[in-house]
């Protein structure tokens, strides 16, 4: 009696955790159509350096919740996004304050901008094909832009 019991409540268990199969396929079809989007992507347009220019864990986002696939690749994205912001928003500007201090000045240009402020300790993200990083002098800030954009004071990168 009370193995059937024990059995009973084990299948209505399982029943009750399982997915409609509607939902299984919307959510497939979901992932499917951002997979395509991501392939289709145009092409990004300049902006400051900042969290997100990175390719790393862009086939991570637009999981459901309810994905059980979520469960690894959430904390995979927030651990990319959290590596992005460490080197937007802690080490980059660190580099520039001391090459300020030590200076008196801001990088006259992108390619001591390169060799002095982002030294062979930071890594900056990987961006997608055809963007590259560019100092601008004139605000002494570092964006993304496409390859082929010209800037004054600017030069492509390595």
């Amino acid at each position: 009696m009370m193995r059937r019991i024990f059995g009973f409540s084990l299948l209505m268990l399982l029943l009750a955790s399982c997915k409609p199969q509607e939902e299984i396929l919307r959510e497939q079809q979901a992932a499917d159509e951002a997979a395509a989007a991501a392939e289709n992507k145009p092409a990004m347009e300049s902006q400051i350096a900042k969290t997100g220019v990175g390719i790393k864990g862009d086939s991570l986002e637009g999981t459901s919740s309810s994905n059980p696939a979520s469960l690894v690749s959430a904390p995979a994205l927030a651990y990319f996004k959290l590596k992005e912001r460490v080197v937007f928003e802690i080490q980059l500007p660190k580099q520039m304050d001391l090459f300020k201090a030590y200076h008196g000045r801001p990088p006259k240009n992108h390619e001591e901008y390169m060799k002095e402020v982002v030294t062979n300790q930071i890594k900056l993200p990987t961006l997608p094909t055809g963007m590259v990083y560019r100092y601008h002098a004139d605000t002494a800030e570092l964006w993304v832009e496409p390859e082929k954009e010209k800037s004054n004071g600017t030069t492509r990168t390595p």
